[in-house]
């Protein structure tokens, strides 16, 4: 194993103020060409990319990273993380975390394809009023 690659370092530092962060700033860590996967969407190319952050952060109160030491070589990393945000619609506006993780691959420290993981339910459809006691109920049958 190598030196960390100093885009993890980036990576840290964006996501753990993300709310704080302007989405023209990740040009400094992704590739023009990246690709970004999450479970609401796949988003190609840098401008895609920096109008879904926009997106996503337009009305949230804080939305903020906790995010594990990286296991990592030169080209690839992934670290686990906690998401910790809230936003004025969902759980009316109470501050909420969720677990996940990211699966990211380099290429001349930059981005150029990262992977997230995490249960969009336990993020936002259980703390909506109809669809959420439905979420919760599925889980609950599903659990021995």
């Amino acid at each position: 194993m190598g030196t960390t690659p100093t885009a993890i370092h980036r990576f840290v530092d964006y996501y753990a103020g993300l709310d704080k962060q302007s989405p023209s700033a990740l040009a400094g860590l992704y590739a023009s060409d990246a690709i970004l996967i999450d479970p609401f969407g796949e988003h190609r190319g840098l401008p895609e990319i920096q109008r879904y952050f926009a997106h996503l952060l337009a009305s949230v109160v804080n939305c903020r990273f906790a995010i594990d030491p990286p296991l990592c070589d030169e080209a690839r990393f992934a670290v686990g993380w906690t998401m910790h945000w809230s936003h004025p619609k969902v759980s009316g506006g109470k501050g909420l975390s969720l677990p996940g993780c990211s699966v990211v691959d380099l290429k001349n420290d930059l981005i150029i394809r990262q992977r997230d993981y995490y249960d969009a339910g336990e993020m936002l459809y259980e703390h909506l009023p109809l669809l959420g006691w439905a979420v919760r109920s599925v889980k609950r049958r599903v659990r021995p």
